[in-house]
């Protein structure tokens, strides 16, 4: 029963996602950027994000496993995550070159310019070690938070509380499946966080 519970975490809180819902916490939560986006500019930021931070990558992953070239969509092995997560920083830094040309506000760029670089640092990283990309996706969003109290001034500090405890069920997750170590769990999500919040207090 535990292990399919984690299962389910995982798959809720896939690294790919994280994006999406960082997006979705800003629109959703009471403060001005959401109050001076539009509904009709929510909605476009959100689906574009989704398709071109999940779908896309998704689909290249669906790719790779009828070619063989990896074993399953879990990406166990360093040498399977190579390729997929490759194409993923692509399409990561296209949507950010799309969202710059098209004078988004930073925040959004920021967050998406965060999720690519990290996920680059991790491609290097897996050439020696298997970093936790799920904690690494949340700890992103938690940096993010923080950065954005730090930075815009809003109160983003229960949106901070609620994402650390997510953070915890998503290492205990990954723990539960015995898909990492606690040093990669916990490396993952410092990992994030920093880069998210390095970037929010200096871009």
């Amino acid at each position: 029963m535990e292990t399919r519970i984690a299962k389910v975490i995982s798959y809720l809180f896939h690294p790919l996602l994280m994006p999406t819902y960082g997006f979705a916490i800003i629109f959703f939560t009471n403060n001005y950027i959401s109050t001076f986006t539009s509904a009709n500019l929510k909605l476009v930021i959100l689906i574009i994000t989704f398709i071109f931070t999940f779908l896309l990558p998704t689909v290249n992953a669906l790719i790779l496993l009828k070619m063989g070239r990896i074993k399953s969509l879990e990406m166990e092995t360093l040498s399977e995550r190579f390729i997929p997560y490759t194409s993923a920083v692509l399409y990561y830094f296209a949507l950010f070159y799309l969202f710059y040309n098209a004078e988004f506000p930073n925040i959004f760029k920021i967050l998406i310019l965060g999720a690519a670089i990290s996920i680059l640092l991790t491609i290097f990283i897996s050439f020696k070690w298997k970093i936790s990309a799920h904690t690494i996706g949340i700890g992103g969003i938690a940096g993010a938070a923080l950065g954005i109290v730090y930075r815009l001034h809003l109160d983003m500090r229960s949106v901070l509380m609620l994402v650390i405890l997510f953070g915890g069920i998503v290492a205990y997750a990954r723990l539960k499946l015995n898909a990492h170590t606690p040093a990669q769990v916990y490396s993952g999500f410092g990992l994030g966080f920093l880069v998210e919040l390095l970037l929010m207090i200096y871009y």
